[in-house]
């Protein structure tokens, strides 16, 4: 993150040196402006670049046309400028497009300031405009390929997930520590939030490509930590050694080993659960007393939780990486 900083900076400070010295070169009248529409145009991320330049010069036009047309009828004054902003600032909020305001409210000031209405001011304007937003798309074609930070937070929730996976088993065998799971679980929720804020800047590092892969990887595993909240109530209970706990073990000691998206397992795991299922359902035996009976109700709910985790897993494997 900080590299990234420093480049964006580094960037902007570019962007303004170079788009002054072509407005100076070029002799526009108040290139020195030029600066405000390169760091503002450079605020957006790669991939809204384009869409921006062309609302910034669609707004510009615009705001030219109707700065030009109430000088002209109204004269130049502060009531005038006044009765400008608020028809502009109206349009710009009307149609989702407020980050436009604060350039052309510029150009228009610059306007304001000669009190004077000409073709090649109008001109000067909307080429000043152009300048600023030149340069900054052709640096912004350059952005800092972070995806091995992405595949690093990948390792980091999949080895996070393995652990928790792991200290549930021992739940499983009457050997849980519920605060442990609870710290490990807050701390996936954190490394979750982060990483899927990174994966939609890297979505917006690109121009034309689209790239979200890592997005929905997160969500998926922002979907599978939803469950495993929801399993912790189950695995509260004091299990009785049953075969039904065992299996259960077992099929949770193959997720630690099989977390990971490379090592793709689910089909596998989803006909076992099938097979642990009907095993439930047909051939274990019925509970015998009232404790027994929580115990299977918790079992079974834990159960249809490890269905919906592998579901989530197939479904994201089946959509985004087998189809490429």
């Amino acid at each position: 993150m900080f590299k990234e900083q420093i480049i964006i900076s580094l960037k902007m400070a570019i962007g303004v040196m170079v788009a002054t010295l072509i407005g100076k070169a070029l002799n526009i009248e108040f290139y020195s402006s030029v600066a405000t529409i390169v760091i503002v145009s450079m605020l957006s991320t790669k991939k809204q670049s384009f869409k921006l330049a062309g609302i910034f010069l669609i707004a510009a036009i615009f705001s030219l046309s109707l700065a030009s047309l109430l000088f002209t009828v109204l004269g130049f004054s502060l009531g005038v400028f006044t009765l400008y902003i608020l028809i502009f600032t109206f349009f710009m909020y009307k149609f989702d497009t407020k980050s436009a305001i604060i350039t052309n409210v510029v150009l228009v000031m610059q306007i304001y300031s000669l009190e004077v209405i000409t073709v090649s001011l109008f001109f000067n304007q909307l080429v000043l405009m152009f300048i600023g937003l030149s340069v900054a798309l052709v640096l912004n074609f350059y952005t800092l390929d972070f995806e091995d930070e992405l595949i690093d937070y990948q390792n980091q929730v999949e080895t996070l997930l393995s652990s928790i996976f792991y200290n549930m088993g021992l739940c499983l065998n009457n050997e849980c520590g519920e605060e442990l799971v609870k710290e490990q679980l807050q701390e996936l929720d954190n490394l979750l939030a982060i990483s899927r804020t990174r994966s939609y800047d890297y979505l917006n590092s690109f121009y034309i490509q689209e790239n979200d892969y890592y997005i929905e990887y997160f969500n998926m595993r922002r979907q599978q930590y939803f469950t495993v909240v929801s399993m912790q109530k189950f695995i509260k209970h004091k299990f009785l050694n049953k075969t039904e706990v065992k299996i259960l073990r077992d099929f949770n000691d193959s997720i630690v080993k099989n977390i990971g998206i490379s090592n793709d397992t689910s089909k596998t795991q989803m006909e076992r659960l099938d097979e642990i299922k009907y095993h439930f359902t047909y051939i274990s035996e019925l509970p015998a007393t009232k404790f027994q009976l929580k115990n299977r109700v918790a079992l079974h709910q834990y159960l249809y939780a490890l269905v919906n985790l592998v579901e989530l897993k197939m479904y994201f494997i089946e959509s985004y990486v087998n189809k490429e």
